[in-house]
């Protein structure tokens, strides 16, 4: 079967009827003194009490007959990550998914809850399998600060996320340019990836958003600034993703806006930077190395694979997953 056969069709598709076999296991995170337990602070001589927040891991395995956004709404998985695996893998289908009954989606993520249940933050995604008689199509999020978002197919690593706009073309590299608009020769600061109004923007690594505004020429801008120090910034976005806030994080691969022309642009394209001490490098070249890190080896790859596997065994119970 095609490669690309996944998400084309995901939206569009007729409602479903969904056999869902599942088991919901919940883990603490490890010991970590901000999130696991009451702590005890002194100031000006009496003690302070913050809450808890534990992060629970969900997993979910669902037999899906015609529909996946209704078999994993129907399983209360959240409805964004639809949205997020079609942004993700659109870009290797080639012809609709036809769903035959046969098919099974895996998922396992994280949420990070207080005491009564309330949930803080977006929850995030870990791992995604699609599977049927013939292949197994699997994602797997970084679970790190640095990391890619990797694609296998049967165990096989097919790609990785590199670039904030997937489809996009790119129209104008980092360095000298003539300006567009201005005219005359002028510094490039960093890359612009032409693409449809509407297309979502992503992240391109794990880190944490800090600014979200208006700037000047830019339009709206959305920055995440990331555990090297480093910044990336999205530029001339249409609108901002509304569940996003200064200070939270963000994992590689999360919907942070969509495509526009706000600012100085002559059309919709995404002008996307990279700044390490407020000075800008070049995004495909330094900038992908200061904020994704060293490539993996093969084996680290595969490593990845197998850690989230035997999370989500733990998650929805070993007799569940498909290997």
């Amino acid at each position: 079967m095609n490669q690309r056969w996944l998400l084309i069709g995901l939206m569009s598709l007729s409602p479903a009827l969904v056999e869902g076999g599942w088991r919901e296991h919940l883990l603490l995170s490890p010991s970590d003194p901000t999130l696991n337990g009451l702590q005890a602070a002194t100031e000006q001589g009496r003690s302070t009490t913050q809450p808890r927040l534990d992060t629970l891991t969900f997993g979910r395995d669902v037999i899906v007959e015609t529909s996946l956004y209704d078999a994993l709404s129907a399983e209360g998985v959240p409805a964004r990550f639809v949205t997020k695996l079609e942004t993700l893998l659109g870009e290797f289908m080639e012809t609709p998914l036809e769903f035959s009954g046969s098919e099974r989606i895996q998922l396992l993520w994280e949420e990070d809850r207080h005491q009564d249940g309330s949930r803080v933050g977006p929850p995030r995604l870990s791992y995604a399998g699609l599977s049927n008689q013939a292949e197994r199509l699997e994602v797997v999020w970084p679970v790190a600060k640095k990391g890619r978002v990797m694609l296998f197919k049967n165990e096989t690593l097919l790609d990785t996320l590199q670039l904030p706009v997937l489809g996009a073309r790119l129209t104008s590299r980092f360095g000298n340019r003539r300006h567009p608009v201005y005219g005359g020769v002028r510094p490039h600061n960093g890359i612009d990836l032409a693409a449809p109004y509407g297309t979502p923007v992503i992240t391109t690594a794990p880190g944490r958003i800090s600014f979200i505004g208006r700037q000047g020429g830019y339009g709206r801008v959305m920055e995440v600034e990331h555990d090297t120090g480093a910044i990336s910034r999205y530029t001339h976005l249409s609108h901002f993703s509304p569940h996003l806030v200064v200070g939270g994080l963000v994992n590689a691969g999360e919907t942070l806006g969509e495509v526009g022309a706000s600012g100085v642009a002559t059309g919709p394209n995404l002008h996307y930077e990279v700044r390490v001490d407020d000075r800008p490098v070049d995004p495909l070249v330094q900038g992908r190395r200061i904020i994704l890190g060293e490539q993996p080896t093969r084996l680290e790859y595969q490593t990845s694979l197998y850690e989230v596997r035997r999370r989500l065994e733990q998650a929805i119970g070993t007799s569940s997953v498909k290997t």
